[in-house]
């Protein structure tokens, strides 16, 4: 199957490379004195693994002395508009003749016989695609196609071709057992989703949602039956990352809780597999770290302290371990629905103040500058968007000065009216403020519920009055 047409990340990937000797052979007469490279996907990328300038007579050789590639999907690279992959197995020493204007029907591999059958897979796949397309555009042009004996017709068909390809998968599968041919055709195969219409009887309310539901959670169980986890060869692959987003992006809960819990269980499938595990533990990491959805760090933070915090992963460099580290713990004690750190601060006018001793339905917790220029502007948003509307209805604004000038504290606070805040300071840090709140750029704004629980974080002053008027609307009452 053609694999991604682009850039040549040009490198050499050592995933799996033991002592031992590669030779393949490639004959192509049309590349005569030109540069073929031999390239292995990962994720959307191609790694360069070696390059030979072919002879007069159109012959080279990828050859190395003292190590074996790691198996996967490879690419001959000869063009930008001609390329081809080949599977690197246990055999590899082999030979591969082709004419670059009609690879797939010159293609001929001698001294192979797993790259001999990824071949003709591929041929098979081409074919199945091309009648697939057919039927799909049968059914687009068919006037009865919104009908539904129509539909089970075409859907018939699909079926065959499905059963069709199932079974010669199965075949290879029986002709090539732990294979990396075989770990690779058995992961194409898409998961086959049991017919719940059979089990949601007719007549129910909202049948067809839940027939969809039931559709979703088998998915989200058995998404990944056909992936060989402890095979690191899907790795390098340029479906597997597809697969793994395709996953996280359409099966996975977002919700801190279901979304760790399908990090870990994933992980652990390929714990048997050091590359894998390393693999998904690093790309589970990211995922829980990237997603920006409000709450959900709570997840980056289980992971890193379970992956990361707990034991030290020995292919982490020190540099990393220490950046993750430290964002786990600057994460960890603000996470939606946990209580804040208690803060007893000194406030402008010298009198200590309480967090926890604050009474109020809401508190919204500013961490502000009067040298910060985002502040500037911010902080009298707050006052006029958020104080004004919801302050008669008992909101306090807990606003924490980050700053070390009192004078341009006070002066800050004079010039934009502040004085119903309650405003206070720590100058020298002694709450520890800045690591329990996670304040190392200002402005920082949190809202607590009565108990002091974050309820909303990362947000922008506009969301911020949504989600209140959305509390108090909860509460009974409706804020204009």
């Amino acid at each position: 199957m053609k694999g991604i047409i682009g850039l040549l990340l040009f490198g050499t990937m050592m995933w799996g490379q033991t002592m031992a000797q590669y030779t393949i052979k490639l004959t192509v007469k049309q590349m005569a004195g030109k540069k073929v490279s031999l390239a292995c996907h990962y994720e959307e990328q191609l790694m360069v693994q070696d390059t030979v300038v072919l002879d007069n007579n159109g012959v080279g050789y990828f050859r190395h002395a003292s190590k074996k590639l790691a198996s996967g999907i490879y690419m001959l690279y000869f063009s930008p508009s001609s390329n081809w992959d080949i599977l690197i197995g246990s055999d590899q020493s082999f030979s591969i003749s082709c004419d670059t204007s009609q690879i797939l029907n010159t293609m001929r591999i001698e001294g192979s016989p797993e790259n001999q059958a990824f071949l003709e897979f591929q041929k098979f796949m081409v074919e199945m695609g091309r009648q697939n397309s057919t039927i799909r555009e049968e059914f687009r042009k068919d006037p009865d196609n919104k009908k539904a004996e129509v539909r089970e017709k075409y859907s018939a068909r699909y079926a065959v071709l499905d059963k069709e390809v199932r079974s010669y998968i199965g075949t290879i599968l029986k002709r090539f057992p732990g294979t990396a041919l075989a770990t690779f055709a058995r992961f194409t195969l898409p998961v086959e989703i049991p017919d719940f219409s059979k089990e949601v009887p007719e007549g129910t309310k909202d049948r067809d949602m839940e027939i969809r539901r039931k559709s979703f959670f088998y998915m989200q169980e058995h998404y990944w039956d056909n992936a060989n986890l402890t095979d690191s060869m899907l790795i390098r692959t340029d479906i597997f990352k597809k697969q793994l987003d395709n996953y996280f992006s359409n099966f996975v809960i977002n919700y801190p809780d279901s979304l760790y819990r399908a990090c870990v269980r994933l992980v652990e499938k390929a714990r048997p597999n050091k590359l894998m595990f390393r693999y998904l533990t690093d790309y589970c990491l990211t995922s829980t770290f990237e997603n920006k959805i409000m709450g959900m760090d709570e997840a980056f933070v289980k992971f890193g302290q379970r992956y990361y915090v707990d034991v030290t992963p020995e292919w982490v460099t020190p540099e990393r371990l220490k950046t993750i580290r430290e964002e786990v713990i600057k994460r960890q004690f603000n996470l939606l629905n946990h209580p804040a750190v208690e803060l007893k601060l000194s406030m402008l006018e010298g009198e200590w103040v309480s967090l926890y001793e604050v009474k109020a339905p809401f508190v919204l917790l500013l961490f502000w500058e009067p040298n910060c220029g985002h502040c500037k502007t911010q902080v009298p948003l707050v006052r006029k968007e958020i104080y004004e509307r919801f302050a008669p209805y008992g909101l306090k604004v807990f606003a924490v000065n980050t700053h070390t000038d009192k004078k341009q504290w006070e002066e800050f606070v004079e010039k934009n009216d502040l004085f119903d805040f309650i405003n206070c300071w720590d100058p020298n840090n002694q709450s520890n403020y800045r690591t329990y709140y996670n304040v190392f750029s200002t402005p920082v704004m949190y809202i607590l519920d009565k108990d002091k629980k974050f309820i909303a974080k990362s947000l922008t002053v506009d969301q911020m009055v949504d989600l209140l008027k959305h509390e108090y609307k909860k509460m009974g009452i409706e804020v204009q």
